[in-house]
């Protein structure tokens, strides 16, 4: 027996953006709420006035610079009420789509997101009608019912999460990502891979989440590399939004290992979750590969690559070299010395925070221990 969530609609393809205005009255929001953050704000701009000329004032909210802090969502959520706004819009990256899926669901379940991040509060009640447009192919937040959330009081990185945060509506528009910059195209691809493979070999993995999992993977075999290296490259960029959509899909199974690692570490040492991501995915893998052997072969298959392999332990080997090989043709980091000082790295502590954070997620492949918690780190030094 299984269960999955998806959004009630999506839209995709080239100048969807432009359809926000019908879309907005068709969910019977008059007043709209609009997230972004500072970089988008030329395309909000143009938005909101296409939203005026149908008679729809929208306020704009673009405090959203890096991670969604728990000031920046309290806030918004504050400015939402006292502005009798009946419906979010969020337009960018993962962050301000996490923090705008968090306003829509404080709008209409009282308290504070901390509360709701620490377990004090449940979420009971369905969220604000939201549009989710992100503006990188990475996340995938369009798709999940999750929000992660820096907590400034502790330190921790850590989700909300509930069926009633998926997005009505996302709209996929590959020209909005075309201005990535080819660092952060690398960093948030390797972010939507490994959602992909970890949601594939997840032990609450379902045929569903299995086949969006791979197409992903599919995807940014074929297209990663030249959305990194020629951003203006819109069959490349298309390519890759739609593998983030679709392994946020997958992302219904569960995240593994590597994300159990890099959603905390990003936060304690300040390092983006995607870098975070590419650092820790291939050990990972190689950790959980006796696991899930065959899982790991198809794998191998999706990324073009073991074909006449002597047994399945080389295929499932040449899948994790491939991704090896994608992360360094596409210039993430592999190593946590790429991204922060190393002498500042306490594994111990590290451990404790990770477990403190996401320790209670069960879906790896193998058992996710203290011990191995400190094994894939090691691995990634």
């Amino acid at each position: 027996m299984w269960e999955i969530f998806l959004n009630q609609r999506v839209i995709f393809g080239l100048g969807k953006i432009a359809e926000i205005p019908e879309l907005v009255k068709q969910l019977k929001i008059q007043r709209p709420f609009i997230v972004t953050s500072p970089s988008q704000m030329s395309v909000t701009g143009v938005l909101a006035e296409r939203l005026a000329q149908t008679g729809l004032q929208a306020m704009i909210y673009s405090d959203v610079k890096t991670e969604p802090e728990l000031a920046v969502i309290n806030h918004g959520a504050k400015l939402l009420a006292g502005n009798r706004c009946d419906g979010v819009i969020g337009i960018g990256g993962g962050s301000v789509l996490d923090a705008a899926k968090a306003i829509a669901m404080l709008a209409t379940n009282s308290g504070l997101i901390e509360e709701f991040q620490m377990g004090e509060k449940a979420i009971t009640e369905p969220t604000l009608p939201t549009i989710m447009v992100p503006t990188t192919a990475g996340t995938g937040s369009e798709a999940t019912k999750v929000s992660v959330v820096f907590n400034n009081n502790n330190g921790l990185k850590k989700s909300v999460y509930s069926p009633y945060m998926i997005a009505d509506v996302a709209i996929l528009d590959p020209q909005l990502t075309v201005s990535s910059p080819s660092r952060l195209t690398a960093s948030t691809g390797m972010d939507a891979l490994s959602h992909a493979v970890e949601s594939y070999v997840s032990l609450n993995a379902t045929p569903m989440t299995e086949m969006f999992g791979l197409k992903a993977m599919e995807l940014i075999n074929r297209s990663f590399l030249r959305a990194v290296t020629c951003g203006e490259d819109l069959e490349a960029r298309s390519d890759m939004l739609l593998a983030s959509f679709l392994a946020g899909c997958a992302l219904n199974a569960g995240i593994g290992v590597a994300h159990i690692i890099a959603q905390p570490f990003g936060g304690e040492y300040k390092v983006s979750h995607g870098d975070a991501c590419s650092i820790f995915l291939p050990p990972a893998m190689e950790v959980n590969l006796e696991y899930s052997l065959k899982k790991y072969c198809r794998i191998a298959e999706a990324l073009g690559v073991g074909a006449g392999g002597a047994n399945e332990e080389d295929v499932a080997q040449a899948g994790i070299n491939r991704v090896k090989e994608i992360r360094m043709q596409t210039g993430a980091p592999g190593k946590i010395s790429e991204v922060m000082d190393r002498s500042h790295l306490d594994i111990d502590a590290a451990v404790r925070n990770i477990q403190g954070a996401t320790g209670h997620i069960k879906c790896n492949p193998r058992l996710v221990d203290a011990k191995l918690l400190s094994e894939v780190i090691a691995k990634a030094l």
